[in-house]
């Protein structure tokens, strides 16, 4: 649990609270809650009979068949996601949004929906919707599907083994933040598809477990002609088939992804990032353990955006990633990175900090470590340092620095993704 949850209410308690006295405020005076089941039967029939800016207040228990919402509701869940289910049964949607300016749905696990697009809740034309603690489990052909719609909020949301990617976007934009992804599939971006589309503001705070990515790039996201900020995110276990075992962008996307941390990811190419004709900006990251069979260990890139427009890895730490073969922990293929205060952490001869074919990448201020000993070969550049960064516990996932690190002392500033965060020496009390 984080800290700044642990000193309040859980989310989900703060908003029923909040929904609560929202009805006894004045200006909410012509809005009502209308009760399921003690009012309405079903769910739908509180929808059918409610205004515009009214509440549906759903009692815990499993609700099934499609709901249909074409009107600015709140749908609430009193029992919360684990109590208050929406159940598509393997066979039906369950909830189809369209054409709702300011709606949202608080509190429910969305589960078990099939449909071509959008088995848990398909999205068209909408705007200023929100999903709000809710859980998403075992829908088909994905569990938030939205088309033409600008918007789309989803916060502190589940979503486990859903199929045809968690979140698709298409043609869409909005909000994703401090949400779980785990063991989803699709056929790019097991977790998040992005088509023609943009997650607005800070794609942060968000967690993606071995979601995998069966026929194409992005085991956990994939943007096609998209475009994102990410930051505070971590990605363990995810894969592709292609490349990309984490991200992947293709179509001219635009990614700048910073302070995230990337462990024992897995593709063909790209063990944790991919990058094809995009724009791909990444700083601050921990790249932990990822694999490739070949090319580039952690990040592969194949050309750019723009003529004279390369990708950027600046204060980045790069610990042990490997390919099958040689390979390197970055690889370039007809683009010029600039790689700029990154630690490279490289075991074994075939094992590189940076390789590629037509590339020629700019260096600046690099350390390089090689704790097997074996020759690095020609240093990338004259800045570039060669040692022990002094972790204070790479083993135990810790890549914050020991005070002596020359990765804290280079004349070019600090490099790598971590600050100080140990020291080297502990003073022992006289007796």
């Amino acid at each position: 649990m984080r800290a700044d949850r642990a000193r309040g209410p859980a989310p989900f308690a703060l908003v029923a609270a909040l929904l609560a006295a929202a009805t006894i405020l004045p200006s909410s005076a012509d809005a009502k809650r209308r009760f399921v089941p003690k009012e309405h039967r079903t769910i739908q029939a509180a929808i059918d009979a409610a205004a515009p800016g009214d509440t549906v207040w759903v009692a815990a228990g499993t609700y099934h068949g499609t709901i249909t919402m074409k009107k600015p509701l709140t749908l609430f869940g009193d029992g919360g996601p684990d109590s208050t289910i929406l159940d598509g049964g393997d066979s039906t949607r369950v909830l189809h949004v369209e054409g709702v300016k300011g709606g949202s749905v608080i509190g429910f696990g969305i589960r078990r929906g099939k449909a071509p697009a959008g088995g848990g809740a398909y999205l068209l034309r909408d705007s200023s919707f929100m999903f709000v603690a809710c859980t998403f489990t075992r829908n088909w052909e994905s569990a938030v599907a939205a088309w033409e719609s600008y918007g789309i909020a989803v916060t502190d949301c589940r979503f486990e083994e859903n199929q045809g990617s968690a979140i698709q976007f298409n043609h869409s934009r909005g909000y994703i933040t401090q949400s779980q992804f785990t063991r989803n599939t699709g056929n790019g971006g097991g977790a998040v598809a992005l088509n023609q589309s943009e997650v607005i503001g800070t794609f942060r705070r968000c967690t993606f477990d071995e979601n995998r990515a069966t026929k194409t790039v992005g085991g956990a996201v994939f943007a096609d002609s998209s475009r994102f900020v990410m930051a505070d995110c971590s990605f363990t276990g995810n894969s592709s088939t292609v490349a990309g075992g984490a991200i992947a962008g293709v179509g001219r996307s635009h990614m700048s992804i910073s302070r995230s941390r990337f462990r024992e990811n897995r593709a063909p190419q790209g063990g944790a990032l991919h990058s094809d004709a995009s724009l791909f900006l990444v700083g601050l990251s921990v790249f932990d353990r990822n694999q490739a069979t070949a090319g580039g260990a952690a990040i592969g890139m194949v050309g750019r955006i723009d003529a004279n427009i390369n990708p950027i890895l600046r204060n980045n730490t790069f610990y042990k990633n490997t390919t099958n073969g040689s390979g390197g922990t970055v690889f370039a293929v007809k683009t010029s990175p600039e790689i700029e205060k990154n630690i490279f952490v490289v075991e074994g001869k075939e094992q590189l900090a940076v390789a590629g074919l037509e590339s020629s990448p700019l260096y600046t201020c690099n350390l390089i470590h090689d704790p097997s000993g074996i020759a690095l070969g020609a240093l990338p550049s004259t800045d570039t340092f060669v040692g022990d960064p002094l972790f204070c516990g790479a083993a135990e996932g810790n890549f914050d620095l020991r005070d002596l690190s020359p990765a804290l002392r280079a004349p070019c500033g600090p490099i790598g993704a971590r600050k100080q965060g140990c020291s080297t020496f502990q003073l022992q009390p006289s007796r």
